[in-house]
């Protein structure tokens, strides 16, 4: 009897399906936990982005109001639109030279944003059109309230509140919640 061996090698048709499946899962799992990374990062980056923000205009107010006196609260101060007013350290040398100039921060509920105003010179107050905005348009400020605190036995004061988020979509959305108090440096 003669017996024929086969000499040809290889896969099977089998075997080349079961390989396929088992490469198509460890793909879809690296996928999955790639896209994961990536809304992680991103939600870390929207996160850092508002904080810097936030920081950066809370350090704003803080250090300008620090050196500065005569604060006053106008508009909702503890809750909806407000405008925190005082005058600041710096003055005018060429109008007028012992006049300080005045400043002017503006929560707009609306825009959830806040905004600040600065008197160029003491000759020209300050209007609505002066006001330039201090968050990013990402940052949305949901909720800002403000409270003065001055009087003739107490050094002045001021504390803010701020909830909000930044990001645009859901995913990535990052919320906050800050809050801080400036006091004058000097008695009025």
């Amino acid at each position: 009897m003669i017996k024929f061996i086969s000499k040809q090698k290889g896969f099977t048709l089998i075997e080349m399906i079961v390989s396929l499946a088992i490469f198509t899962v460890v793909a879809l799992i690296a996928v999955g936990a790639l896209l994961k990374i990536t809304d992680a990062n991103k939600k870390s980056q929207t996160l850092k982005s508002s904080i810097n923000n936030i920081n950066f205009a809370l350090e704003s107010m803080s250090r300008e109001m620090r050196v500065g006196s005569s604060y006053s609260c106008s508009g909702a101060c503890s809750g909806g639109d407000w405008t925190i007013t005082f005058k600041s350290s710096k003055t005018d040398p060429a109008t007028c030279t012992n006049t300080n100039l005045t400043y002017a921060y503006k929560y707009i509920q609306a825009d959830q944003a806040l905004y600040k105003a600065k008197q160029v010179n003491c000759t020209v107050l300050i209007t609505s059109n002066d006001f330039a905005p201090l968050t990013a348009p990402e940052v949305k400020i949901t909720d800002a309230q403000v409270k003065v605190f001055t009087g003739p036995d107490i050094q002045s004061y001021a504390w803010f509140h701020f909830k909000g988020y930044a990001g645009i979509k859901e995913k990535t959305k990052s919320y906050f919640d800050i809050q801080t108090s400036v006091s004058q440096r000097l008695s009025d």
